[in-house]
Protein backbone atom coordinates (compact mmCIF):
# COMPACT_ATOMS: atom_id res chain seq x y z
CA UNK A 1 0.00 0.00 0.00
CA UNK A 2 1.53 3.72 -1.38
CA UNK A 3 0.99 6.27 1.37
CA UNK A 4 -0.11 9.61 0.29
CA UNK A 5 0.78 12.67 2.16
CA UNK A 6 -0.66 15.93 1.62
CA UNK A 7 1.42 19.06 2.27
CA UNK A 8 -0.11 22.80 2.77
CA UNK A 9 0.99 26.02 3.20
CA UNK A 10 -0.62 29.16 4.33
CA UNK A 11 -0.96 31.24 6.77
CA UNK A 12 -4.51 29.82 8.32
CA UNK A 13 -4.04 26.48 10.42
CA UNK A 14 -7.94 25.95 10.03
CA UNK A 15 -7.33 26.16 6.52
CA UNK A 16 -4.17 24.18 6.08
CA UNK A 17 -5.18 21.59 8.25
CA UNK A 18 -8.69 21.42 6.22
CA UNK A 19 -7.28 21.95 2.92
CA UNK A 20 -4.94 18.89 3.82
CA UNK A 21 -8.00 16.47 4.55
CA UNK A 22 -9.81 17.18 1.80
CA UNK A 23 -6.75 15.82 -0.35
CA UNK A 24 -6.24 12.69 1.86
CA UNK A 25 -10.30 12.34 1.60
CA UNK A 26 -10.33 9.51 -0.80
CA UNK A 27 -7.67 7.30 1.74
CA UNK A 28 -10.44 7.57 4.91
CA UNK A 29 -12.87 5.28 4.87
CA UNK A 30 -15.22 5.68 7.83
CA UNK A 31 -18.18 2.96 6.66
CA UNK A 32 -18.74 0.31 9.55
CA UNK A 33 -16.82 1.97 11.92
CA UNK A 34 -18.56 2.42 15.52
CA UNK A 35 -16.13 4.63 17.38
CA UNK A 36 -13.18 7.33 16.38
CA UNK A 37 -11.12 8.01 18.67
CA UNK A 38 -8.74 11.29 18.63
CA UNK A 39 -5.85 11.68 20.53
CA UNK A 40 -4.25 15.31 20.93
CA UNK A 41 -1.34 16.16 22.42
CA UNK A 42 -1.39 17.98 25.57
CA UNK A 43 2.38 18.40 27.20
CA UNK A 44 1.29 21.32 29.12
CA UNK A 45 -2.60 21.96 29.45
CA UNK A 46 -1.91 26.32 30.16
CA UNK A 47 0.61 26.25 27.88
CA UNK A 48 -0.94 26.89 23.88
CA UNK A 49 2.32 25.89 21.78
CA UNK A 50 2.90 22.74 23.72
CA UNK A 51 -0.78 21.45 22.76
CA UNK A 52 -3.14 20.71 19.76
CA UNK A 53 -4.68 23.90 19.08
CA UNK A 54 -8.28 24.10 19.04
CA UNK A 55 -8.20 25.65 15.29
CA UNK A 56 -6.88 22.07 13.78
CA UNK A 57 -9.19 20.03 15.90
CA UNK A 58 -12.39 22.20 14.79
CA UNK A 59 -10.86 20.96 11.19
CA UNK A 60 -10.68 17.39 11.94
CA UNK A 61 -14.09 17.29 13.59
CA UNK A 62 -15.88 19.54 10.45
CA UNK A 63 -14.29 16.97 8.08
CA UNK A 64 -15.42 13.96 10.13
CA UNK A 65 -18.73 15.19 10.73
CA UNK A 66 -19.43 15.68 7.16
CA UNK A 67 -18.92 11.90 6.69
CA UNK A 68 -19.62 10.04 10.19
CA UNK A 69 -22.20 10.35 12.39
CA UNK A 70 -21.14 7.93 15.38
CA UNK A 71 -19.38 8.42 18.58
CA UNK A 72 -16.53 10.79 18.49
CA UNK A 73 -14.23 10.45 21.72
CA UNK A 74 -11.04 12.92 22.11
CA UNK A 75 -9.03 11.73 25.04
CA UNK A 76 -5.05 12.82 26.35
CA UNK A 77 -3.29 11.40 29.05
CA UNK A 78 -1.10 13.76 30.76
CA UNK A 79 0.20 14.05 34.25
CA UNK A 80 -2.40 16.94 35.29
CA UNK A 81 -6.47 16.68 34.84
CA UNK A 82 -6.91 16.95 31.28
CA UNK A 83 -10.13 18.84 32.00
CA UNK A 84 -7.64 21.92 32.69
CA UNK A 85 -6.22 21.60 29.31
CA UNK A 86 -10.31 20.74 27.44
CA UNK A 87 -11.60 23.97 29.15
CA UNK A 88 -8.50 26.22 28.49
CA UNK A 89 -7.73 25.37 25.08
CA UNK A 90 -11.38 25.50 23.84
CA UNK A 91 -12.01 21.62 23.58
CA UNK A 92 -15.47 21.49 25.87
CA UNK A 93 -16.43 24.02 23.15
CA UNK A 94 -15.83 22.22 20.04
CA UNK A 95 -17.04 18.70 22.25
CA UNK A 96 -20.58 20.21 22.40
CA UNK A 97 -20.72 21.52 18.99
CA UNK A 98 -19.49 18.64 17.18
CA UNK A 99 -20.98 15.80 19.83
CA UNK A 100 -17.71 14.54 21.10
CA UNK A 101 -16.76 13.28 24.62
CA UNK A 102 -14.19 13.98 26.69
CA UNK A 103 -12.21 11.38 28.51
CA UNK A 104 -9.14 12.07 30.79
CA UNK A 105 -6.91 8.78 29.35
CA UNK A 106 -4.98 9.09 33.31
CA UNK A 107 -8.41 8.24 35.52
CA UNK A 108 -9.45 5.14 32.92
CA UNK A 109 -9.89 2.04 34.62
CA UNK A 110 -9.90 -0.31 32.12
CA UNK A 111 -6.36 -1.58 30.21
CA UNK A 112 -5.34 -3.95 28.39
CA UNK A 113 -1.58 -5.66 28.24
CA UNK A 114 1.07 -4.88 25.51
CA UNK A 115 4.32 -6.72 25.42
CA UNK A 116 7.19 -4.44 23.64
CA UNK A 117 11.01 -4.07 24.24
CA UNK A 118 13.09 -1.81 26.75
CA UNK A 119 16.49 -0.19 25.49
CA UNK A 120 18.31 -4.20 26.12
CA UNK A 121 15.49 -5.69 23.83
CA UNK A 122 14.11 -7.43 27.16
CA UNK A 123 10.52 -8.00 26.97
CA UNK A 124 8.23 -5.78 29.23
CA UNK A 125 4.74 -5.54 29.72
CA UNK A 126 2.81 -2.54 29.49
CA UNK A 127 -0.67 -1.33 30.36
CA UNK A 128 -2.61 0.55 27.03
CA UNK A 129 -6.08 2.25 27.41
CA UNK A 130 -8.58 -0.33 26.32
CA UNK A 131 -10.81 2.77 25.02
CA UNK A 132 -7.87 3.38 22.76
CA UNK A 133 -7.04 -0.28 21.90
CA UNK A 134 -11.10 -1.06 20.74
CA UNK A 135 -11.68 1.71 18.79
CA UNK A 136 -12.57 1.44 15.18
CA UNK A 137 -10.36 4.01 13.74
CA UNK A 138 -7.59 6.28 15.81
CA UNK A 139 -6.52 9.98 14.97
CA UNK A 140 -3.09 11.48 16.13
CA UNK A 141 -3.45 15.00 15.72
CA UNK A 142 -0.31 16.65 17.06
CA UNK A 143 1.97 19.46 16.30
CA UNK A 144 5.54 18.48 15.81
CA UNK A 145 7.64 19.02 18.39
CA UNK A 146 11.11 18.59 19.19
CA UNK A 147 12.11 15.87 22.03
CA UNK A 148 14.76 15.81 24.68
CA UNK A 149 15.55 12.16 23.49
CA UNK A 150 13.38 11.03 20.58
CA UNK A 151 14.51 14.47 18.62
CA UNK A 152 10.85 14.99 17.35
CA UNK A 153 7.26 13.75 18.51
CA UNK A 154 5.27 13.44 16.00
CA UNK A 155 1.61 10.95 15.88
CA UNK A 156 2.74 7.40 16.40
CA UNK A 157 4.86 8.88 20.24
CA UNK A 158 1.76 10.89 20.61
CA UNK A 159 -0.75 7.72 20.53
CA UNK A 160 1.34 5.11 21.97
CA UNK A 161 2.89 7.27 24.87
CA UNK A 162 -0.10 9.39 25.60
CA UNK A 163 -2.44 6.25 26.29
CA UNK A 164 0.02 4.01 28.24
CA UNK A 165 -0.80 3.56 32.20
CA UNK A 166 1.71 5.79 34.18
Amino acid sequence: MKSIVAIIRGQSRYENLRRALDLLSMQIDLRGKSRVFIKPNMVSTSLQLAATHRDALHALLEFLRERYTGRIILGEGTGRPAVEGYGNFGYQDLARQYNMELVDLSLEKEWVPVQVFDWNFRPITLRFSRLVAESDYRISITPPKTHDAVIVTLSIKNLVMGSLYH
